[in-house]
């Protein structure tokens, strides 16, 4: 009985909010909310997602993307970029803020939809895949394995695992099980940008680029200075090819702690993003945006996944609230 209920009560909870979510917000006061979302691929269509060339699980279609943006458009928040959080013109009203990760190609299809729409975005890179032109790891386990027949769950449970080790080791475990051929990249869905389509990029004033590490490192399997060489080594070529030094750095997968807080505030970067699924309260303690919160987005119909961010829950954290509450007051569960 009480499993039951732990898979049922999240999603009772979640329709709930499906209902309830749109009454009130009309009675809420965003205009201390600061919204980060990040995104990562974009299909063109459903059928282009299918092809399995990238991994699917956190990409969207691009006319997903535009009811996302018309969403929050209508709903009076403001585009804006993380230099632009300090302007007096930024506050009495909500913002958002849209990144994307890691360097694709694909992303060109977010550009120019912010170009249509006149707003910004921060595209975090990692610079050696675009050096080498080479597909990302965790898209190459997934289209070879897929074709292998393998579950979704075996290819979780496998990149999952290589989140663990440096890249160095990483690369060797891609080169051991799929070959060197595997790095080639299949098709624009699921390459890297160009140095030149970077430095072309850079002349858009809507497009700021930030770091995300050389090889995409997951800094916490690092200690300072090897961290502070992955920081340093993917602003150096950013500033090559934009003429502009980063000063915003998105963590790889979220992973953070006391160490790559440290490193980033000594290679000088003002904006540091997470991937926390926590809402931004303005104005931040002491001005500190090194640790900003950033969304996952999803495909989830915008106008429900929406609502939970604006109110800043998630329907398995507020069930678990709950069920802890009742434990400590009437000592059930």
């Amino acid at each position: 009985m009480r499993n039951a209920f732990k898979k049922v009560g999240p999603n009772l909870i979640e329709k709930l909010g499906y209902s309830l979510n749109p009454f009130i917000l009309k009675m809420k006061n965003e205009s201390n909310r600061l919204l980060v979302f990040t995104f990562h691929g974009l299909f063109k269509s459903e059928e282009e997602m299918k092809l399995n060339h990238i991994d699917p699980q956190t990409n969207m279609t691009l006319d997903q993307f535009v009811r996302f943006i018309e969403y929050f458009l209508k709903n009076k928040y403001k585009f804006i970029l993380p230099e632009e959080l300090s302007s007096e013109r930024n506050k009495n009203h909500p913002c958002a803020i849209i990144t994307f990760d890691d360097g694709y190609y694909n992303n060109i299809l977010a550009i120019e939809i912010l170009n249509k729409y006149k707003i910004p975005g921060v595209f975090f890179i990692s610079t050696k895949n675009v050096l080498e032109n080479i597909s990302y790891w965790w898209d190459i386990i997934y289209k070879y394995r897929i074709k292998e027949g393998r579950t979704i769950d075996e290819i979780r449970n496998e990149q999952n695992n290589l989140k663990t080790l440096k890249q160095e080791s990483i690369d060797l475990y891609i080169l051991e099980n799929f070959g060197k051929e595997s790095t080639t990249p299949w098709s624009d869905i699921d390459r890297p940008f160009t140095p030149d389509e970077i430095k072309h990029l850079s002349n858009n004033p809507l497009v700021s680029f930030g770091n995300h590490t050389h090889s995409h490192a997951i800094l916490t399997n690092y200690n300072l200075e090897e961290i502070k060489a992955e920081l340093k080594a993917c602003n150096s070529i950013l500033q090559n090819l934009t003429g502009v030094i980063p000063t915003t750095i998105a963590y790889p997968n979220g992973n953070y702690n006391e160490v790559v807080i440290q490193a980033s505030k000594e290679e000088n970067f003002k904006f540091g993003f997470n991937i926390a699924g926590k809402t931004n309260i303005l104005p931040l303690d002491h001005g500190n945006f090194t640790c900003l919160n950033r969304y996952i987005t999803n495909t989830t119909e915008i106008s429900r996944f929406g609502g939970f961010c604006r109110l800043d829950y998630k329907p398995q954290e507020l069930y678990n609230h709950w069920v802890k509450r009742a434990r400590n007051i009437f000592g059930i569960y």
